[in-house]
């Protein structure tokens, strides 16, 4: 039997819930979670290692490279099916307190109180 699933520790849900495509009609629609999010958010914008990926939200690093390739697959769909992105769900919770290595961290939620709420109440 698989162990079960280790949450994800998050900075922020993201300020855009999704997008669609243009010139045509959405055939489809491809979800985004918020951990797949924070994975390509970390990763390819914030250009960090998969390890310090992994030690800012408290996952190994195996997993980190699990969730970036369906993040990567999902998002190639979207792109070549022109399908909509929808960024929603996931087994995550935001880090409870501002931990050193946010201080200088745009999308922390302890910078982004409104958002936080919204999540709570969802």
């Amino acid at each position: 039997m698989a162990r079960p699933q280790k949450q994800r520790c998050i900075c922020s849900i993201p300020r855009t819930s999704g997008f669609s495509p243009q010139g045509c009609p959405a055939s489809g629609n491809v979800n985004l979670t918020y951990d797949e999010y924070e994975v390509i958010r970390l990763l390819d914008y914030m250009q960090m290692t998969q390890k310090q990926c992994a030690e800012r939200m408290q996952i190994s690093r195996p997993t980190v490279t699990r969730i970036y390739d369906e993040a990567r697959r999902k998002m190639s769909d979207m792109l070549v099916n022109g399908r909509a992105l929808t960024i929603s769900g996931g087994d995550v919770f935001v880090c409870p307190v501002l931990r050193p290595e946010c201080a200088d961290e745009e999308n922390c939620c302890h910078r982004n109180k409104d958002l936080l709420r919204g999540m709570k109440e969802t």
